[in-house]
């Protein structure tokens, strides 16, 4: 079996052949046999896979009946294979040969392999039995008398661990120490006693996690939770809904099914009081206002009432007995009285498909935390066109001076509590923490070292106000730990300290006593895709002119920032040691010194992501990789799979056209508008008025035969703010509020919505409306919230333009620094250009894409697509668009030959229709 550790040799086993067809739930497409095909052949092969295909073509069913079919016939297969392998073992007769020795230590050798195949058989067997002893409910009520009395025990020791701390304040009390509170008691850490004899703990804990055997499993990986219910949903849809033993993971976030916990709304409040309530203790329920600020507290009673062994194990088999998305997760978990969140995690080991999104998978010590085991098994990544950035971003760390200075007095308030109780290890470890803190603080008021080491050609000051400006430095690894006299600290050390003494947690609960939570002043998280990193890119420019293909410098506005409730900001520093531990050339440090300190911070920027893909590279039977659009391969094959280790001989690559009819779409890349004047959006041309007036007599004439809903793309919230008060101006809206109903993106994700649910009844009712309004149109954001994930299939989407190219400002420290990174250490494109620039132009490109992809959701859906810039004419941009619009592409110098193609296309489309 591929998840065991101690397999058999696959190459002796027979090989699956590919089967003719697949089960799917209607009539499939050739498209879709070929991607199943390829998808068998590359999971029997144990390949690194790389399949595009369009949104509208069916790609999660193919990725469900592909991979489950392979997944079915393997575990047949592989069966058979070893019984038959053990057969011929046993029926092995020995020939007369001269060598005694030679023959027998053959004999050992057979012997030893038929000792493995039975090994594997049985656990096989084994398995099997209980599933199906699960499916039949057999020794239910045995089990549930066991763990009946497995949880009044429990209960009894922590009334018993309540009776030893009462012993042990009174020892205090007569001993001259000022008694605690047993609430207060919880907060004291435990003795740490040695690091090797901790370090050894955890090896032994690692190596038994080890000993235990799973099935075979694939892990499906997706950016989203609704994306992931939704492929789940998809599965109940298959035959594969009625015996797949499928299980999804979540946050505490999204399966907490106690009604005190989950209303903490905060991730990190939420995960802490879920801890403390594991403990049993009875503590005091904090009550939080719709807003998160903590109005008053009451006592509650010990531990949570769903964290009970028998109802979090009974939860755990009917997750395996019936396919379940989140949301049924939690309605059955109401129902049962049994922890979702658990029961998932304990679920894992039998489970064939395990759905997870992409954090859980991609972070190592959430994989393991979750004992997710990647060796021998499969991972499919859905939407994977952002992987790369996706795991970056993940791995990259941001601290600001808030979390610092609130670690920092919740430490000093901690030690002047309890430094006489604790011990001389803990007071070390708890000083080397604060001296760290310290370090990193005084670095950010502009006291550290900065001639040691600021790589001056990254170095970045913003545009003065007055006298006040902000700095940035990007300095390495070793650079930074010396400007901070911190690379004496044994961080490794320092981490496992962290982690073992559960000091994060502690410090929490202690300050939500003493002083409330901690309160920072963060901007607003950003995605993690691309043109969430473009739109970052974008906000750091200089005034000093940029090159041609650049976007114009977004003007300084209002920051969107938010009081954030956090847990400790302990977990976040330690975060931040972690990452120092990284490879010294895989990584910097932006240090940014602001005019205040509420604007200063540090980030740790992961410059290769492949040094975090490697352990699945390598562990994984095989790695599967998909997306609507995956241009360019070459990121994937050469950043990705070669990076983290593949050779290239294992790396495979499968791409699919659409089931869309080429007459059905109208790509048109524009040069000119109706007066002849150049569309060129590049900075120096972006806010000329005479561009401006010619981009809305353009939408404007499009807006006159293109019926139902248009999206209109622009590159920023700025130039769209920018765009529509001109158009006010000139008069252009009124204009087209004659023929759509105007809807605008809102920059608060509250506000989505109810903006989408209005655009859409617009679209619905100009159906039968008599007062002219043909539809809706809305201005949106490349890298917004419409740009992915939002489906305008049909008349919401008849029309997509994308006004301009989205290329980031060259001028970013991150930007330059990760060039750099990827002309050193990546080989050149294949026309001979850096791989720095190769990874410039695709940002641009990925975020184009997955905007024009909005439209054409399904096989009978039609829609034009049009490109506002004469640089969409040049070879290269052509190239970089999928296969399945630039085949189709017209190039259109003239606005009157793409108005002529756009009427006729509606024109022929109505009648079609009538």
């Amino acid at each position: 079996m591929a998840g065991n550790t101690n397999t058999p040799n696959k190459s002796k086993l027979g090989v699956l052949a590919t089967p003719a067809d697949f089960p799917f739930p209607f009539p499939a497409y050739d498209i879709q046999k070929d991607f199943m095909r390829n998808l068998f052949q590359s999971l029997e092969e144990e390949k690194l896979g790389i399949f595009e295909s369009p949104t509208g073509t069916g790609k999660s069913l193919s990725l469900i009946c592909g991979a489950l079919t392979w997944l079915r016939d393997h575990n047949t297969h592989y069966k058979a294979e070893l019984q038959r392998k053990i057969e011929e073992g046993s029926a092995t007769v020995d020939d007369n040969d001269p060598d005694w020795f030679s023959a027998a230590t053959k004999r050992i050798e057979e012997q030893e392999e038929v000792r493995k195949y039975r090994e594997e058989l049985l656990a096989l067997q084994k398995q099997e039995e209980r599933v199906k002893a699960l499916k039949e409910r057999r020794q239910v009520i045995k089990r549930s008398k066991i763990k009946k009395i497995d949880d009044d025990f429990d209960e009894l020791f922590r009334d018993l661990h309540q009776v030893s701390e009462e012993v042990r304040r009174e020892l205090s009390a007569i001993g001259g120490v000022e008694p605690m509170s047993a609430e207060e008691s919880e907060w004291l850490l435990d003795d740490y006693h040695s690091d090797d004899e901790g370090e050894n703990k955890y090896k032994k804990d690692k190596e038994e996690e080890e000993e235990e055997k799973g099935c075979l499993k694939i892990y499906f990986c997706s950016r989203t939770h609704s994306q992931l219910s939704q492929f789940v949903r998809e599965v109940q849809k298959t035959v594969f809904g009625e015996d797949t033993r499928v299980v999804s993971l979540a946050s505490r976030q999204n399966l907490c099914i106690n009604e005190a916990v989950s209303k903490l709304h905060n991730m990190s409040l939420i995960n802490d009081r879920c801890l403390e309530l594991q403990k049993g203790k009875k503590g005091q329920a904090t009550k939080c206002e719709s807003d998160g600020s903590v109005s008053k507290k009451k006592k509650s009673s010990a531990g949570c009432p769903y964290y009970k062994q028998t109802a979090v194990d009974g939860l755990a088999d009917q997750l395996l007995l019936e396919v379940q998305d989140i949301e049924q997760m939690v309605g059955l978990g109401r129902k049962t009285k049994g922890c979702p969140y658990y029961a998932s995690r304990y679920a894992v080991k039998d489970a064939q498909l395990v759905v997870l999104p992409y954090n859980t998978l991609l972070h190592k010590g959430t994989r393991e935390a979750c004992q997710i085991r990647l060796k021998g098994n499969i991972v499919i990544v859905d939407e994977a066109h952002n992987l790369l950035e996706t795991i970056a971003n993940i791995h990259s760390v941001y601290i600001s001076h808030g979390q610092l200075s609130g670690a920092r007095a919740q430490l000093s308030q901690y030690l002047v509590r309890y430094s006489k109780r604790l011990s001389p290890k803990n007071l070390l470890y708890i000083k080397q923490i604060h001296f760290f803190i310290n370090a990193l603080m005084k670095l950010l008021s502009g006291a550290g070292t900065q001639s040691i080491g600021a790589m001056n050609n990254n170095s970045n000051k913003g545009p003065a106000a007055g006298n006040q400006s902000i700095s940035s430095r990007m300095l390495t690894v070793p650079v930074f730990l010396a400007e901070t006299l911190t690379d004496n600290l044994n961080i490794f050390k320092l981490i496992q300290y962290i982690e073992q003494s559960k000091i994060a947690h502690k410090l929490h609960s202690f300050s939500q006593k003493f002083e409330g939570p901690v309160k920072v002043h963060q901007v607003q998280k950003q995605s993690s895709s691309t043109s969430a990193f473009l739109a970052k890119m974008a906000s750091q420019k200089k005034d000093n002119s940029p090159k041609e293909n650049q976007q114009p410098k977004t003007p300084e506005t209002p920051r969107t920032e938010k009081t954030v409730k956090m847990g400790s900001p302990l977990m976040q520093i330690t975060e931040f040691l972690r990452a120092l531990l990284q490879a010294s050339e895989d990584g910097r440090i932006i240090v940014t010194v602001g005019s205040t300190a509420r604007k200063s911070s540090l980030k740790y920027l992961l410059l290769n992501p492949a040094s975090h893909f490697h352990d699945i590279v390598k562990e994984c039977r095989s790695v599967i990789v998909a997306g609507g659009t995956m241009r360019p391969v070459s990121e994937f094959r050469n950043q990705l799979f070669l990076s983290a280790g593949a050779t290239p001989e294992r790396i495979h690559e499968f791409s699919c056209g659409h089931v869309v009819p080429g007459e059905q779409i109208m790509p048109i890349a524009l040069n000119e508008g109706p007066t002849n004047v150049t569309l060129d959006f590049t900075y120096q041309h972006r806010k000329d008025p005479k561009v401006l007036d010619e981009l809305g007599r353009v939408i404007a004439n499009i807006c006159n035969v293109v019926p139902g809903g248009l999206v209109c793309f622009l590159p920023s919230y700025e130039y769209e703010q920018y765009i529509y008060n001109h158009f006010t101006t000139t008069g252009v809206i009124s204009r087209l509020s004659a023929k759509k109903k105007i809807f605008r993106e809102p920059k608060k994700s509250s506000q989505l919505d109810s903006v989408l649910n209005e655009y859409a009844k617009t679209v619905r009712l100009s159906v039968t409306n008599t007062t002219g309004i043909t539809g809706s149109l809305l201005f949106s954001v490349v890298g917004g919230k419409m740009s992915e994930g939002i489906n305008f299939s049909d008349n919401l989407g008849r029309c997509v333009i994308m006004v301009g190219l989205p290329y980031p400002n060259t001028h970013s420290p991150e930007l330059k620094e990760k060039m750099q990174y990827l002309n050193k250490n990546v080989s050149p494109g294949p026309d001979g250009r850096p791989a720095g620039s190769v990874f410039y132009e695709n940002l641009c490109f990925k975020a184009v894409n997955q905007s024009i992809g909005r439209a054409i959701r399904h096989r009978n859906d039609y829609a034009s697509i049009l490109l506002l810039d004469h640089r969409y004419s040049r070879p290269s941009s052509v190239q970089a668009l999928p296969e399945w619009i630039s085949k189709h592409l017209r190039m259109c110098p003239k606005f009157g030959q793409a108005f002529g193609l756009i009427r006729k296309f509606f024109a022929d489309k109505k009648t079609t229709a009538t």
